[in-house]
């Protein structure tokens, strides 16, 4: 079952994020066994150093964003996918990390899922050694998200974010620019400059402005950045509420989300306005952000 915003909030109570060890590297400090990860494990009281992965991801995904508009901006528009691309990878992996049901890295692809979130108790066990992780980690995104479809109090950024990327495969798509021949990528030396212009006076504006239509060989890195921003707004929203039930980690949040602010404002003066505006509503602590958590017809 998916976890209510208000089940996330309780199974981070008591935790701030202040650590400087990942859940990964906690993970391997345990020194179990490579039969340990077979069988499968049981782990306790490690979702501090989980919301710190949060916290992290969610700076990385930021960085990424800024990047990615920038490169669009100037006329790079295959690199500004890849990197728009892994600032959903980012934020996919943070969101699934609420949910307390992710996978990470070690030696395969750890399954990290949830066995009573109200004790802290997570189930550790490796379920694949193919390097296929990436398409893993966005499909357990839409796995856990599935719910949220049909609850109450649901902006239209989360009704974006839930979606599948309109073009196709996410990582498939990155997959075709980075490492194969093709014309999907790299092809803004063909364009003429007419049509290159044309790209980015598009990408300059709002990606949540209707339009502008998108097409595969040109406007596909732009609608994967408003996918970001959606994704981006489910993140800060969850974090937003796990802020307001716990004061500990009140604080924290506080802090961090104005040093983000403030850091991107003095470092990244060409950031988009529109996207700047954004990042004033969301990275920011809304003490009346929470709405009813309910699923229609129930």
């Amino acid at each position: 079952m998916t976890l209510t915003r208000e089940e996330i909030a309780i199974a981070f109570r008591n935790c701030n994020s202040d650590t400087r060890v990942s859940f990964k590297e906690k993970l391997k400090a345990l020194k179990k066994s490579k039969e340990d990860y077979e069988n499968g494990f049981l782990i306790s009281d490690l979702h501090n150093y989980i919301l710190h992965d949060i916290e992290k991801l969610l700076s990385k995904s930021l960085l990424n964003i800024c990047a990615a508009d920038y490169l669009m901006k100037q006329g790079y528009f295959s690199w500004g996918f890849v990197t728009s691309y892994y600032a959903n990878f980012f934020l996919v992996q943070g969101l699934n990390r609420t949910q307390l049901n992710f996978t990470t890295w070690i030696d395969g692809s750890v399954n990290c899922q949830r066995e009573d979130y109200l004790r802290q108790i997570i189930r550790i066990k490796i379920v694949d050694r193919s390097t296929d992780e990436h398409q893993r980690q966005f499909q357990r995104f839409f796995d856990n998200f599935t719910d949220f479809r049909n609850r109450k109090g649901i902006d239209r950024y989360w009704n974006l974010g839930l979606r599948s990327f309109e073009l196709g495969s996410e990582p498939k798509i990155r997959n075709i620019i980075n490492y194969e021949i093709s014309s999907e990528g790299f092809y803004e030396l063909d364009l003429s400059k007419k049509d290159f212009q044309k790209i980015i006076k598009d990408n300059k504006i709002s990606s949540f402005d209707g339009s502008q239509k998108s097409t595969k060989r040109t406007k596909y890195a732009r609608q994967n950045l408003q996918l970001a921003l959606a994704r981006l707004r489910m993140l800060t929203y969850i974090l937003n509420v796990i802020a307001i039930r716990n004061l500990e980690y009140q604080s924290y949040y506080k802090r961090n989300m104005n040093h983000r602010l403030k850091s991107i404002q003095d470092k990244y003066p060409d950031l988009s306005q529109w996207i700047e505006e954004y990042f004033k509503t969301w990275l920011f602590f809304d003490s009346e952000l929470v709405e009813p958590d309910e699923i229609e017809g129930i």
